[in-house]
């Protein structure tokens, strides 16, 4: 009886001192692997976030300011880094009126982009600030732009009526190119929205209908991307105003339309081309074509979009 009674004690002892053991063996293993997850944000540099920028509208996004110019505008040394492109900010670009894309794969942001390969848009001055401050490839564009197309037509969301062939194919190849970083095991996150657009609504028949259509568009634009919005953020909409030039006869209400806009939404930015002076009236020389920005102006166009994104949405 003495014998099984200290026979039973060693088991016991024997049992505890495993189960003491396996538990410091299992906190060894996962203890400082759980803390370091649960406190401490990985490296930048081991991350698979990649922040994404829209940019969406009709010509002036799309690009039809000449290359040729530069060189004079923004000096040699610039334009040749413009056309030697961006390693460091990637594009995926859809031009339809011109058939002028990327076939949709990323590409380094660099003259060319435009409706055609002599024409480049604001992805220039948007990489070029955005190449200053992320050297480690986490900003990527997607654009996708149509000239001569109006919010009221081609640009309809579905909240107004009936989605236009323009919202709706742009939500499929904005998804689709999110869908092929998913693929290269990124995880994008879609920060804001690029906006230029409204010179045909101010030209046509619809531009007291423009602050209603583009409410709408912004509201189904984030609720068709909510899978890849930021957590704790909403998708920012940082909205140009389009210039004076006379042929927008109503130019003045569409910029009031956007102003008022960004006044009723916080994540909702609107930048004034006509403050900041964006020229479109010099080139090409000889005969302007005044729809459209000359370079150094289309340069800064960017450069102004690409201001609001890191002053507001873009994690550096």
């Amino acid at each position: 009886m003495k014998i099984k009674l200290i026979a039973l004690l060693l088991m016991l002892s024997m049992t505890l001192v495993f189960a003491l053991t396996g538990c410091e063996l299992l906190e060894g293993l996962m203890g400082t692997t759980s803390s370091t997850t649960q406190n401490e944000e990985p490296p930048k540099e081991y991350s698979n976030e990649v922040q994404v920028v829209l940019l969406l509208g009709q010509s002036n996004a799309e690009g039809h300011t000449h290359s040729q110019y530069l060189p004079k505008t923004v000096g040699e040394e610039k334009a040749a880094i413009y056309a030697e492109g961006f390693d460091e900010v990637l594009i995926s670009y859809a031009n339809t009126i011109s058939q002028n894309t990327s076939n949709g794969e990323f590409v380094p942001v660099k003259l060319g982009q435009g409706t055609f390969t002599d024409r480049f848009g604001p992805e220039i001055g948007i990489a070029e600030k955005i190449a200053e401050i992320d050297p480690e490839k986490r900003v990527v564009i997607i654009k996708y732009a149509y000239g001569g197309t109006t919010l009221n037509n081609e640009w309809r969301s579905p909240s107004s009526g009936s989605a236009g062939r323009l919202y709706k194919g742009a939500i499929e190849y904005i998804i689709q190119q999110l869908e092929a970083l998913e693929a290269m095991d990124l995880y994008p996150i879609v920060k804001a929205i690029c906006w230029m657009q409204g010179e045909s609504d101010a030209s046509g028949l619809s531009y007291n209908q423009y602050e209603l259509l583009e409410e709408n568009f912004v509201n189904d634009l984030r609720e068709d991307l909510a899978y890849y919005k930021p957590v704790e953020d909403e998708i920012g909409f940082i909205d140009a105003g389009i210039s004076d030039l006379p042929a927008w006869t109503q130019f003045q209400i569409i910029n009031q339309a956007k102003m008022n806009l960004a006044s009723k939404d916080d994540y909702h930015d609107y930048i004034d081309t006509i403050g900041a002076g964006l020229r479109y009236n010099a080139e090409p020389i000889g005969a302007p074509d005044v729809y459209h920005y000359d370079s150094k102006y289309m340069v800064q166009l960017g450069y102004l979009f690409a201001e609001v994104l890191i002053g507001r949405y873009i994690e550096q």
